[in-house]
């Protein structure tokens, strides 16, 4: 695919938070991809600035048209970032893309895959990941949790539309935002956005794409690298009062469910998991003097936002499931 002749546009969408070399990093790779038509930077008020004229881009590359720096008045955190990013894009495409992450060969492949005439409309396409923690032990592959469901799901590199029963295990992999082409019309008809708050913010882009699409296509192709830090200052390294803050995505999630008969009988029980995985993930790392509250919110959450339809459709479907979530009601602070 040529500059010239490249029949898909899209945008690609970076929010940054001190992350230079991150830049430095990615933006090369996205300037020489031909069907990137605009990059949308970020900066979620770095210190010192992450713009063109605080970085050391390759000489030229500053000046690219495609390139728009925005800066946000006040640390808010990546879902305000990429809300206001998603506000310049004009393309009809676009993928949220991390600072510190690369892209793999395999998303111009997807590209061009999706710009062939006889590819399905869609609402979205994710697409698979490569975890750095996986590559280091020489596995180019998603997280294991994550790749059961791809499994499950049985798709090829050829992205097709998924069934409304793959659609159901497929939303179970973990709520990043980087695994998706984005129809930019979809995200706008339909009001989706990123939560703002510090932490969890993809958490919401994440569920109520997959319960509003009607659309939605799936590619095995490996994609992106994502680079995880076990140690350091990334977000999502936070174990402090922040992550509390997660259940103002979560309402958002179970509103949308308890609203839509058909969200109701598409993802009952797939909900319920995700809540309770994630729940036991962030009690996990959690500082302990966060842990009782934490506990005390997802408790009063599970008990007052699921409604009866939900959990006796999710009761029929995974009685395991239920008594799971019996024993988290039942159980006690930590």
């Amino acid at each position: 695919m040529t500059s010239s002749d490249a029949p898909f546009s899209l945008a690609v969408v970076i929010p940054v938070w001190n992350d230079a070399n991150g830049l430095v990093r990615l933006l090369p790779q996205l300037l020489a991809a031909p069907y990137v038509s605009q990059i949308i930077i970020v900066d979620d008020l770095s210190d010192p600035p992450c713009d063109a004229k605080h970085i050391d881009l390759p000489k030229g590359c500053e000046k690219d048209p495609r390139l728009i720096w925005l800066r946000s008045d006040a640390r808010r955190g990546a879902g305000h970032a990429r809300n206001i990013g998603l506000e310049q894009v004009t393309a009809p495409y676009v993928l949220f893309f991390d600072s510190d992450d690369i892209l793999l060969p395999g998303l111009e492949a997807l590209v061009c895959d999706l710009a062939r005439p006889q590819t399905p409309q869609f609402d979205f396409c994710l697409f698979r990941h490569v975890d750095s923690r996986r590559r280091a032990a020489g596995e180019l592959a998603p997280l294991q949790s994550d790749q059961r469901h791809w499994d499950s799901i049985a798709v090829t590199n050829t992205p097709g539309l998924l069934s409304t029963s793959q659609a159901a295990r497929i939303c179970r992999i973990s709520a990043y935002p980087w695994n998706k082409i984005y129809r930019s019309e979809f995200l706008r008809t339909q009001q989706i956005r990123c939560t703002e708050i510090m932490v969890h913010n993809d958490v919401e882009l994440h569920w109520t794409s997959m319960l509003r699409a009607k659309h939605i296509l799936a590619s095995s192709r490996i994609c992106c690298e994502h680079f995880v830090h076990d140690t350091g200052k990334r977000l999502t390294n936070r174990s402090g009062a922040e992550r509390l803050e997660v259940f103002t995505a979560l309402e958002v999630i179970q509103a949308d469910i308890t609203a839509n008969p058909h969200a109701v009988a598409t993802y009952a029980d797939a909900a319920i998991e995700f809540y309770l995985n994630l729940f036991h993930w962030i009690l996990s790392g959690l500082e302990e003097r966060f842990r009782a509250p934490f506990h005390e919110k997802a408790h009063t959450f599970l008990r007052t936002r699921l409604s009866l339809p939900v959990v006796t459709l999710a009761a029929r479907r995974d009685p395991r499931l239920i008594r799971r979530l019996n024993r988290f009601l039942e159980s006690q602070a930590p």
